[in-house]
């Protein structure tokens, strides 16, 4: 226990002794990044596909985006500043940290230099392959790991709910993360070469393989250790910050103002909580690896990079007239930048919001049953229909296609194989020759009886009981699909409960000319940009992982309803009600209209005090 603690004095005096650069750095460089790249980021965005000649991205012109030449300049920018700027960051903690280590003090100008001129050697030819080690490896095999990192690569929802759908491309899927972690893992000294000693990245991924030698699980389960502690020390004052305040507000139960004013508090106080963490996450990692670097270079018998011999003309600085005028002010200074940088991303996020708060509690979220209730039934048929009806889901969303001989068919697939078993496309086969298969069996043998349903035969058991959402999904085949679901929704009087979706504009144009009554939804996993430009859609149904709230904001005040898909996870389904959504389709109807019953019977008090519990999720 003495060594350890002997351990830990040791650490914090290593990080101490330039802590005031560390901290000034971090603050300003973490914050200014969020203040300055998301704005940037969409100015150029704006300016290519103004270019273009397109006001928004999705399912249809991203295709036409991707084309452009400008497109790819325009990534080949971002990809390369995001690593100058991820690079840079890490280069300077580095540095600071072993400007500690040689007992050396290391002046804020002097630390921002040589993080520059470290971090420009990435657009040399021989450190091109740093970059995807910056921005996706790190990333995605070190997140357990480094806390508050700047990148963050993420896949949308509904191709992880593609991927999981089949074993084999799970399996590929997961295999393929876990060797990149394995392998990559022993490259995490390979940043202290390239910084510390001016090795190419090729040189230092060898390096810190031989470095890292036999210890290589040693050194990951120091690694998960140290933030295991770190994360134990953050949660820890969130959960004990909650709970205090929880006790606190109990024992003053009628003053609703002192309540109020807790809560404000212990917001504020969490929300600097999240401030530090963001910070100085990745920061602490590289102090634990860098001690485990020092340590093996010594246990080699390495020679450790000397103290830096290049610091005189910084400290001449200092001695300045100008520069001690700075020094003398110098927290007054730092203040006000750091309060700069903060009110800059606080108008940032306001204006992104324009000003709307949404509870998700102004409203009642519709839910819809995805394809039926499709959970327990099989997709796409009567009897998920009924299950839908059953469970009192408000809305149905089903898709529909045409035959050869022009009947309107539920199905989601343009080859039936799938849910018949017969290997045909829906545009090859007439009614009479697929109108008897089984279309249950695939789900579980006691739907075999289960026959593929026409639109007619939903809408008549949908009449009076349910509202459908209608999926339209052309092939390119078809020859009056439009026309016939629109004549349809006529037939069985339910102009006024039904609305007709598709990703193709083109098909709700269609729907419009043939009825303008019948209501529209334009559907797109990718949005960006201004879609309410778009006359023949009086809606929007977007992919929850690509949903916004400047989106939503941006179509309620241009009379536009938003639907979100496909939303099967709990913190999901609260995030999106939290935007202020008009209905969430979801494979599991059950659970999201008990959620929401929740939300909308949770007292203020508990909805926030539930709230900063999972603030840290």
């Amino acid at each position: 226990m003495k060594k350890v603690f002997g351990y830990l004095k040791y650490i914090f005096g290593l990080f101490r002794l330039n802590f005031g650069t560390m901290l000034v750095f971090e603050l300003l460089y973490k914050l200014s990044m969020a203040a300055v790249c998301r704005p940037l980021f969409k100015g150029l965005f704006h300016i290519a596909l103004r270019i273009q000649g397109l006001d928004f991205l999705s399912d249809e012109t991203v295709g036409i985006f991707l084309k452009a030449p400008v497109t790819w300049i325009f990534l080949a920018v971002i990809i390369l500043g995001a690593a100058f700027f991820t690079l840079f960051d890490i280069c300077c903690i580095i540095i600071c940290i072993h400007a500690s280590y040689r007992g050396q003090q290391i002046p804020l100008l002097s630390l921002i230099y040589k993080g520059i001129r470290c971090a420009g050697k990435v657009i040399y030819p021989k450190n091109l392959l740093m970059i995807l080690y910056l921005l996706i490896i790190i990333p995605m095999t070190h997140a357990v790991l480094i806390s508050g990192y700047m990148t963050k690569f993420s896949i949308p929802d509904f191709i992880l709910d593609y991927i999981f759908s089949h074993v084999w491309l799970a399996v590929l899927y997961v295999g393929f993360w876990i060797y990149i972690g394995l392998r990559s893992f022993h490259w995490i000294y390979s940043l202290h070469y390239f910084c510390l000693e001016s090795c190419s990245f090729k040189q230092a991924r060898r390096k810190s393989w031989l470095l890292q030698g036999k210890h290589y699980w040693q050194d990951m389960i120091s690694a998960v250790l140290w933030n295991a502690a770190l994360f134990a020390v953050y949660y820890g004052v969130i959960l004990f910050g909650s709970w205090l305040v929880s006790r606190v507000n109990r024992a003053f139960l009628a003053s609703d103002v002192f309540s109020s004013l807790t809560l404000s508090g212990i917001s504020l106080f969490l929300n600097i909580c999240g401030v530090l963490i963001y910070c100085f996450g990745l920061p602490l990692f590289f102090l634990c690896v860098s001690l485990l670097f020092y340590y093996h270079k010594q246990k080699k018998g390495e020679q450790i990079p000397a103290a830096f011999q290049d610091l005189e003309d910084a400290y001449r600085l200092t001695h300045t007239s100008w520069a001690k005028k700075l020094y003398q002010y110098r927290k007054r200074i730092i203040a006000v930048c750091v309060l700069a940088v903060i009110s800059v991303n606080f108008i940032l996020n306001f204006v992104d919001k324009k000003g709307v708060l949404n509870t998700g509690l102004d409203q009642r979220v519709e839910v819809t049953a995805h394809r039926g209730y499709s959970a327990e039934y099989p997709e796409n048929t009567t009897v998920a229909f009924r299950g839908a009806i059953e469970i009192q889901a408000d809305w149905i969303e089903l898709d529909v296609q045409e035959t050869a001989d022009g009947e309107v068919i539920v199905m989601h697939d343009s080859n039936l194989k799938r849910t018949t078993g017969m290997d045909r496309n829906t545009w090859e086969v007439t009614w009479e020759e697929i109108k008897d298969l089984d279309n249950g069996s695939w789900f579980d043998p006691m739907y075999r009886e289960i026959r593929i349903p026409t639109l007619a035969q939903v809408l008549e058991l949908a009449h009076g009981k349910i509202k459908l959402n209608i999926e339209i999904k052309p092939t390119g085949h078809e020859k009056h699909l439009e026309e016939s679901v629109a004549a349809l929704l006529e037939e069985y009087h339910m102009t006024d409960s039904c609305v007709v979706s598709s990703m193709k504009y083109e098909s709700l144009e269609k729907v419009k000319q043939a009825n303008p009554e019948i209501q529209t939804a334009y559907i797109t996993s990718v949005s960006y940009g201004n879609f309410t430009e778009l006359e023949y859609a009086d809606g929007y149904s977007v992919e929850s992982m690509m949903l916004t709230q400047r989106f939503v904001n941006q179509a309620h005040r241009a009379g536009k309803a938003v639907y979100v898909w496909t939303v099967n996870s709990e913190d999901r389904l609260e995030q999106v009600i939290s935007m202020g959504v008009d209905n969430v389709v979801t494979d599991d109807p059950v659970m999201a209209r008990q959620l929401i019953y929740e939300e909308e019977h949770t007292t203020f008090w508990d909805l926030y005090i539930r709230k900063l519990l999972k603030l840290s999720d």
